[in-house]
């Protein structure tokens, strides 16, 4: 990714050689609990002419202040808002109410003279509903309204997004997108300026609080260069990572990191192997005979004596298995290790047997609603047993985290069942306790060798920095420690008793 959709409170978890570009994102911030209940908002030019209203208000069943925008059949209320020009991509967000909803209330996002977004509410079709208008001047339906109930309304908006991709408006309430890609309805490419207002003729009270406005493209953060891919393998290789299960995209630019990976000059200080899901099983036998060809590389990464080390992840087929078994005979090569990995102990183990897998395993493990690392450690640390009595043999997993709500707050095209993302986050685990827990499954490896003969953890993950799984250096670790804090910690688990996989 080159710009990326960051706001400021993910940054933490940004990778090493991520750039902040924006360091001051907030552009408006604004909860008017401090205004001067009746005084006009401060911070807003107010037009409020007489038989209107622009003011602070308490409102009965809320807790703070709100701003309150009252029209009449003869007069309408507007607050403005400019704030500095940005030709890159940001998020606008606030709640809204309306006593009488349907009444015309009105939002937009303009640059100079050019309106980019107009929202507003009607109720002249019989419904109360929520609009925004297209390009082409007609209003488009959002979602139905209710009297005196606020709603959360988020914008991300970009002007010009990266590789010529055209100007985009995505409409969220509630945390639910309702709009993706909808096209300004005039063109700017520059944003300035946020406005609310009524609507002329039509008496209203509309509620107004939490606004906001941040650059959420305030981060370049390109890994597409060799020189970053050779500097995560000195890092990898410094902390004792013996290899890296690539989740094999055959397609570009998802094979990039990959082919980054093979060409360069260390590629053999950390070997690699293969995660197989649907981009390659789409095209399996398109896509196998150039797998097995690596096998026979030296940075290829085997087990028992030479085995190639091969996962598939969330389903593999006898067919599947024996053509790879059969392929790898052909070519001379021994007989691959193949491993179902699999969500559920007995799921993991239906997939081993109906498809003639060797071992089982799982992908990661994630905990709900903020519990602390430990609870998903000790639940991860019981699935070793639970995996091995189900299906046999195990290469234990040792996620380092889960919190996927950077993927509820910035949707992803292809896991459009998002919503429930915002729940799905574990506590942030220290160096300290991500170490003892990749401790554990060592000598879990080591106390159960009949289980667990290929002598392999799989750490989840390298780089999964936006599901909330990561190991790779992090900007903040290295600016403010000057050290990669979990590489290091992991460096230190001993791993003498167990010896390296061969």
């Amino acid at each position: 990714m080159n710009r990326t959709l960051s706001p400021d409170k993910y940054h933490f978890r940004l990778p090493f050689y991520a750039d902040i570009t924006v360091p001051r994102p907030v552009l408006i911030d604004q909860s008017f609990d401090r205004g001067t209940t009746g005084a006009a908002p401060a911070g807003w030019d107010v037009s409020a002419p007489p038989g209107s209203e622009a003011s602070v208000v308490e409102v009965s069943g809320r807790t703070g202040k709100s701003a309150r925008l009252r029209s009449s059949a003869e007069s309408t209320a507007t607050m403005a808002h400019a704030f500095s020009a940005q030709k890159r991509a940001v998020t606008v967000q606030w709640q809204w109410k309306e006593t009488n909803a349907g009444k015309g209330a009105l939002a937009s996002l303009s640059g100079g003279s050019s309106v980019a977004v107009d929202l507003a509410t009607r109720g002249d079709t019989g419904t109360k509903e929520l609009v925004y208008r297209a390009s082409d001047g007609t209003w488009k339906v959002v979602q139905a309204i209710e009297d005196d109930k606020w709603y959360s309304i988020k914008i991300i908006i970009d002007p010009a997004p990266p590789e010529g991709a055209a100007p985009f408006v995505d409409i969220f309430v509630d945390g639910i997108r309702k709009v993706r890609n909808a096209a300004f309805r005039s063109s700017t490419t520059v944003l300035d300026t946020l406005v609310f207002g009524t609507s002329e003729g039509s008496p209203c009270d509309l509620y107004i609080d939490d606004v906001s406005v941040r650059v959420t493209e305030s981060v370049n953060s390109d890994a597409t260069l060799q020189g970053v891919m050779d500097q995560e393998i000195r890092y990898a290789k410094k902390a004792g990572i013996d290899y890296w299960a690539f989740v094999y995209y055959p397609q570009q630019p998802l094979a990039r990191a990959r082919d980054l990976y093979l060409s360069s000059e260390h590629r053999n200080d950390v070997n690699w192997c293969a995660i197989l899901d649907g981009n390659f099983t789409g095209s399996y036998a398109t896509n196998l005979p150039r797998l097995v060809a690596q096998f026979s590389e030296p940075n290829y990464q085997r087990v028992l004596g030479g085995r190639p080390l091969v996962y598939f992840f969330t389903t593999a087929t006898a067919d599947w298995v024996t053509k790879m078994r059969a392929a790898c005979s052909q070519a001379g090569l021994p007989d691959p290790y193949i491993v179902a990995m699999a969500w559920t102990a007995q799921s993991a183990a239906s997939v081993k047997t109906a498809s003639g897998a060797d071992a089982v395993s799982r992908y990661a493990t994630g905990e709900q609603n903020g519990q602390p690392y430990s609870n998903l450690a000790d639940a991860e640390s019981s699935l070793w047993d639970q995996y091995a009595t189900a299906a046999g043999d195990v290469i234990p997993t040792v996620s380092t985290g889960w919190d996927k709500r950077p993927r509820y707050d910035y949707p992803l095209s292809w896991e459009p069942n998002y919503t429930g993302f915002k729940d799905e986050w574990t506590q942030q685990a220290t160096p300290k306790e991500i170490a003892t827990h990749l401790r554990r499954a060592v000598s879990w490896n080591n106390a159960h060798p009949d289980s667990a003969p290929a002598n392999t953890v799989l750490i989840y993950a390298w780089n999964e920095f936006d599901e909330g799984g990561w190991i790779c250096p992090t900007l903040f670790e290295i600016k403010k420690a000057g050290r990669p804090l979990r590489l290091d910690a992991i460096a230190k688990v001993p791993r003498t008793c167990v010896g390296t996989p061969k």
